[in-house]
């Protein structure tokens, strides 16, 4: 069956096109050696699981699509397609990838292995030199070799769904990444040495067991930032229930009192001189079931002081609300002195 497809093929010496497609082809005859003139060879979905040794006289092939078929290696009969630059080999059965390929393959810019069986990568991708879009998505990877941060030219990586637990050092030299997709792997930590490409645009983490992420991820310049499914992100809101009972500013001042001032305190001993009813609150010793601080109504949760920051900024009604407290002392300092002053006068 195969020699008749081929034997029609290459009755144009000329071809520079073929597709066969789902023929259930097992193997490539030899005829394939005289179609010298060939660029572009479809032979996705088929039973492929070998090339034969005349595949090598391809040399100008431009795209070689062996997409669905049973190939368990990368083939090494693509060490001589030096001009090939788009190259399919996903949803194959590829368990290893020799470094024997790569040799040949310098001016290979798209690569797609995506749902193979691969565990690793050669050391000697780095001489795809001119690799710009690589695709190894449902894979089995555990690691990326540093090698391949030496491309210089890749604008995207796919490494999504397989089992890569952390990014090499070597990856903040891959200037030109606009794309990075890592969903579904097994990385614990925020790979921070990301956050010094300039370039990258849109990232995917989603799906992994991140569980912070680190500040620098705001200098990024990010447009698209995939991140569900990681510890850090909440699958709920996180909400706080809005009580009906709102405290009173009796209340407020009464916990400030109860909790701020001593009984050393003039402010302190003057209030009990003026109003000799606090006896009677302090006397009942009311403290918050949460915190054990003074309360004045024991059914009112407790409410926490800080003191105001050196630096904090404030708004405008804060501002007024201190300035007119300042006044409001101010008067009653000069209310005591003038009382002071008009008793002396009396006595005299």
């Amino acid at each position: 069956m195969s020699e008749k497809l081929f034997f029609k093929a290459i009755q144009s010496q000329r071809t520079s096109v073929l597709v066969i497609n789902g023929k259930d082809l097992t193997s490539l005859p030899s005829l394939i050696q005289k179609m010298n003139y060939l660029k572009i060879l479809d032979l996705k979905f088929n039973q492929i699981s070998k090339l034969c040794p005349e595949f090598i006289n391809l040399t100008q092939l431009r795209t070689l699509n062996l997409g669905n078929n049973k190939l368990e290696e990368v083939p090494e009969e693509l060490r001589t397609l030096n001009n090939l630059e788009t190259l399919y080999l996903s949803g194959n059965l590829i368990k290893s990838f020799s470094s024997i390929p790569c040799a040949g393959l310098v001016n290979l810019n798209f690569l797609n292995m995506n749902n193979n069986l691969l565990l690793k990568l050669p050391p000697e991708i780095n001489r795809l030199k001119n690799l710009k879009y690589l695709s190894l998505n449902h894979n089995r990877l555990i690691g990326i070799p540093k090698e391949l941060c030496s491309l210089t030219f890749l604008y995207e990586i796919q490494l999504n769904y397989n089992q890569i637990v952390s990014i090499p050092e070597e990856f903040k030299d891959m200037k030109n990444l606009s794309r990075l997709s890592l969903a579904r792997n097994c990385i614990k930590e925020f790979p921070i040495v990301l956050c010094v490409l300039k370039k990258l645009r849109v990232l995917d983490l989603a799906g992994n067991f991140i569980q912070t992420v680190p500040k620098e991820l705001q200098d990024m310049k990010l447009r698209v930032f995939f991140c569900e499914e990681n510890p850090f992100v909440k699958k709920h809101p996180i909400y706080i229930e809005q009580k009906e009972d709102i405290l009173t500013l009796k209340e407020i001042t009464a916990r400030y009192i109860l909790n701020e001032m001593t009984e050393q305190d003039p402010w302190y001993l003057q209030g009990i001189e003026d109003f000799p009813e606090i006896l009677n609150i302090l006397a009942r010793k009311r403290t918050c079931v949460l915190c054990g601080k003074r309360v004045l109504f024991p059914d009112i949760k407790c409410v926490t002081f800080k003191h105001q920051a050196k630096k904090m900024k404030k708004t405008k009604n804060l501002m007024n609300i201190s300035n007119l407290t300042i006044k409001i002392t101010k008067l009653y300092k000069r209310e005591r002195q003038i009382i002071t002053l008009t008793n002396q006068i009396k006595n005299k």
